[in-house]
């Protein structure tokens, strides 16, 4: 089972995407119906990891479903040159798995971007996000595979602006099985 994470505050072109990814055993947890609150920063996680963490909301949810997956794929807009404030907390949130249980070591994470502005115009940003995902990766032992950067353009419909979408799912997919 993969568990495929939807990064978005909306259902639109990340979350076709993912439902065009993913297969009918994986997991798909939408962020835009999550509730999940930030990291306190309090290191209880580390003193009490069977619970993970001492808030009480959706990111239990979430807990279970990485330690069940095999891989994980991201899909998020770029918002402000960076990924969506909700990831970050989630990943904020990912402190258990980090140097306390080493979940996440040895499993694979792939990242996928959506920005308005064009592919090559996104280029910096996307390569700063990709190296922000593989500097947590880095801390907490999990690999990360930089898959694509798509833009949604002016018609904020992502299939519309690729004639070829089908082809570039099916080609991500491939090496997401791989």
């Amino acid at each position: 089972m993969n568990l495929y994470i939807n990064g978005s505050n909306r259902k639109q072109n990340c979350d076709q995407i993912l439902r065009d990814l993913k297969e009918e055993e994986d997991v798909l947890f939408s962020l835009a119906d999550k509730s999940i609150n930030f990291c306190l920063g309090c290191g209880a996680c580390a003193e009490r990891l069977e619970n993970f963490c001492v808030i009480e909301d959706d990111m239990q949810e979430l807990y279970q479903s990485m330690l069940k997956a095999e891989k994980i794929v991201i899909v998020t807009p770029i918002y402000m040159n960076h990924i969506t404030g909700i990831l970050k907390n989630v990943i904020d949130r990912w402190n258990p798995y980090g140097s306390h249980q080493e979940i996440l070591k040895g499993k694979t994470v792939y990242l996928i971007t959506v920005g308005q502005i064009s592919e090559q115009e996104n280029q910096e940003v996307v390569e700063k996000i990709a190296q922000y995902f593989k500097s947590i990766g880095k801390f907490m032992k999990f690999k990360t595979i930089f898959l694509k950067n798509f833009s949604s353009g002016e018609a904020d419909d992502v299939t519309k602006e690729y004639c070829n979408y089908n082809e570039i799912i099916n080609d991500l997919k491939k090496k997401i099985i791989a």
